[in-house]
């Protein structure tokens, strides 16, 4: 069976579902989904260091919403962080 296809929000570059980092809004706040699993509007951006840091910048919205990186929670800042410096 084949892999769902995703598209980054900051490049818009279609790949597979595994291939990106999720992201997931529940209520004002925004959570890095790790496993691809939690309920609710998933949102994702693939992990170049370019789109993950331009993400963090805060230079990109998501979709319609006006939520966007400040409304990351600590912990998956710190976590998409690490992911941009590992893709580095």
């Amino acid at each position: 069976m084949a892999e769902p296809l995703r598209t980054c929000l900051i490049c818009r570059q279609r790949a597979e579902k595994k291939s990106f980092c999720r992201l997931v809004r529940i209520g004002d706040e925004l959570f890095y989904d790790i496993k691809h699993r939690a309920p609710g509007r998933g949102y994702y951006i693939c992990q170049k260091v370019e789109c993950l840091g331009r993400f963090l910048e805060g230079k990109r919205r998501l979709g319609r919403l006006s939520i966007g990186s400040e409304s990351l929670d600590p912990e998956s800042r710190a976590l998409l962080q690490d992911e941009c410096e590992k893709n580095n």
